[in-house]
């Protein structure tokens, strides 16, 4: 625990000039970013960790959005993780976030804002940590367990690096900002790509680096004109890996996407059998997709549909771009049968529609009592004032 609590220190020192240099190639400097060491007791702890923070937005451990190193416990490797607050305060003292449902909802609300702003670029990151390394400890009490798991609730996006195959340093630097023109999102302020004078040790080294990924940042705020083009080839080539798989097991299968039905594949066998298949393609390694309301209802037995239901996640698709832009490799996944449990879904948003109560404001002109009113649902009937504009 010394010798770990010791290099932890050295850790934060050489990460705080780092990032230092980093914002101010962003033109982050005014966020006031830092750098603190520890763990469940100082560093003495099952999981310590080293965090990159904004004084102003993120003050604590315990609330905001900010950058950590998670060094899982059985020092197998370590994660770079966009991450969020996950403790609270109880009977005195600041303790795990009981409700994990609560923080899983906070991490997917983040995942979702971040893919509108950086589309295919944060598609392509792990959208969770899966284990920070319980398997392979000593027994630990209820509560570190808890702050464990709530560590890899509360991650937004993470970069994961195994300690027998650790990248080099640039890298390590390039995968920091990146992540903090994420954070910077997050935070709602502009990032821009800056110069940076002295940079510290190393400074050409180090100033060549960030002047590199000032230009990747750049890239990344310019690449949501590909996205389109990026997920309809990453959407493609799933389909076609689920449906080589169909075919090659004797299905019949028609691509039916495009009506909207819910699912994506309609497959049948000639004694009858039917199957309607849902295709998710991702960049990343697949541990959370993003459902439609229609898929998610055609998924349910509610609907009266009698053909069975699969879901098939093809992850690790890659872009290449020699022959022009197309998506290659891919893992996949069958969910058979699928069934949607309501504990696995995670709500990022509710369309709410506005009451409109005796009283309010009045319209600029009324209906007549003969006024063919349409309401929003599409059908007409009588005045109800729940669906007048």
């Amino acid at each position: 625990m010394r010798s770990r609590d010791a290099a932890l220190h050295d850790i934060a020192e050489v990460l705080r000039d780092l990032v230092g240099s980093a914002a101010a190639s962003l033109g982050l400097d005014h966020l006031s970013l830092d750098v603190q060491h520890g763990g469940r007791r100082g560093s003495y702890g099952p999981v310590p960790w080293v965090r990159m923070f904004s004084k102003l937005y993120a003050p604590s451990a315990q609330e905001g959005y900010y950058l950590a190193y998670l060094f899982a416990a059985d020092g197998s490797r370590v994660y770079l993780s966009l991450m969020q607050g996950t403790s609270e305060l109880r009977a005195g003292k600041r303790r795990p976030v009981q409700n994990r449902r609560l923080i899983h909802s906070r991490s997917a609300e983040a995942r979702s804002l971040l893919r509108g702003v950086a589309g295919a670029s944060f598609d392509a990151m792990d959208a969770s940590i899966v284990d920070l390394g319980l398997g392979g400890i000593p027994p630990v009490g209820s509560e570190s367990r808890d702050r464990i798991r709530n560590y890899e609730a509360g991650t937004i996006a993470a970069r994961c690096y195994d300690r027998l195959q650790m990248p080099t340093g640039d890298v390590l630097l390039r995968h920091v900002i990146e992540m903090l023109t994420l954070l910077a999102y997050l935070y709602r302020e502009p990032v821009m790509q800056g110069v940076v004078g002295s940079v510290g040790p190393a400074e050409a080294e180090l100033k060549a680096v960030i002047e590199e990924s000032g230009r990747s940042v750049a890239e990344l705020r310019q690449g949501r004109l590909m996205d389109p083009i990026v997920r309809k080839l990453v959407e493609v080539h799933a389909e076609g890996m689920a449906k080589a798989e169909l075919v090659a097991d004797g299905w019949h299968v028609q691509e039916v996407g495009q009506y909207k039905r819910g699912y994506d594949l309609d497959c049948w066998r000639d004694n009858g059998r039917e199957l309607h298949v849902e295709v998710k393609g991702t960049r990343s390694c697949g541990r959370e997709i993003v459902l439609t309301p229609n898929e998610v209802f055609h998924s349910q037995s509610a609907t009266g549909c009698f053909a069975e239901h699969a879901l098939y996640v093809a992850s690790d698709i890659r872009i290449v771009h020699d022959v022009g832009v197309r998506a290659v490799g891919g893992r996949g996944r069958w969910f058979w049968p699928w069934r949607i449990s309501q504990d696995d879904l995670i709500p990022t948003e509710y369309a709410y529609r506005l009451p409109v109560k005796t009283g309010d404001h009045a319209p600029l002109s009324s209906p007549s009592p003969s006024s063919d009113l349409r309401r929003e649902d599409g059908r007409t009937g009588g005045l109800d004032s729940r669906f007048l504009d």
